[in-house]
């Protein structure tokens, strides 16, 4: 008998994490649910395993969650999902959560990724997906959307370079890596930019998963290391204000670095 596909979900407790987890429970994919604390909607959802006290600011986050894996366990796909974004202006900066987003968003993924490869939990045949961000693209910022976020925007871009680097060192290990915008999403950590919600058409999580999902699928080690946008321009967000035609960006194309 074929067994259960099982992914670990990075940041699963709320969000964009919470649906992806609700999607996949829902498919029968038996689901590794990691995060700081669980919540009651990712208790009600009863993945096969909860992983709580994973906190991506710390170095050992990785070793914590390879120590809480059963022996035996064979990840096919890791999804790190988990974020963190504070504003910020020129004249007011905040380097210290610029140095929390760096740690979360671009240190923290690969932390994790090397703990599961050199502990045999992720091995030929799997799958990482980085859910990024075109925010970490320089050629879609515009004059129009204009400066500030220093920290979201080069901790994202920094996410984008090491999740090329590690497809770089993964692919001789037959593992593909993706880079994911996952859509102009309407969450918490977005309500900044509530304001544009209707213009640039901001979507809910349940309506970015699919698509998200889908593109994990059709990953291959010949297209690893790629940044993509599985809903196309329909979900880019701001960086949509950088295309001379927003339809050159169909689903599942290729973003500008």
């Amino acid at each position: 008998l074929k067994r259960n596909m099982t992914v670990l979900v990075v940041g699963a407790n709320r969000g964009l994490g919470l649906e992806l987890t609700r999607y996949l429970v829902e498919k029968n994919t038996s689901v590794v649910a990691t995060c700081r604390h669980t919540s009651q909607g990712l208790t009600d959802l009863n993945p096969t395993q909860i992983i709580e006290g994973i906190d991506l600011q710390n170095d050992d986050c990785g070793e914590k969650i390879v120590a809480a894996l059963e022996k035996g366990t064979r990840i096919d796909v890791v999804y790190n999902v988990a974020g963190y974004f504070t504003t910020e202006t020129f004249d007011e900066l905040n380097f210290e959560e610029a140095r929390k987003m760096y740690q979360i968003c671009s240190l923290a993924p690969l932390i994790i990724v090397s703990a599961l490869v050199h502990s045999g939990f992720l091995v030929e045949g799997g799958k990482v997906a980085l859910i990024t961000s075109e925010g970490g693209s320089i050629g879609l910022r515009t004059e129009k959307e204009g400066g500030a976020n220093y920290g979201h925007h080069m901790s994202k871009c920094a996410q984008n370079m090491m999740g090329k680097i590690l497809a770089l060192d993964l692919k001789p290990k037959g593992i593909a890596v993706v880079m994911l915008h996952p859509g102009f999403l309407m969450t918490e950590m977005t309500t900044h930019y509530s304001h544009v919600y209707e213009e640039l058409g901001a979507v809910t999580p349940d309506v970015a998963v699919p698509p998200i999902a889908k593109a994990v699928e059709m990953l291959t080690l010949e297209t690893t290391g790629r940044f993509i946008a599985p809903m196309g321009s329909n979900g880019l967000g701001l960086g949509v204000w950088a295309l001379d035609d927003p339809d050159d960006i169909q689903p599942f194309s290729e973003l500008p670095w």
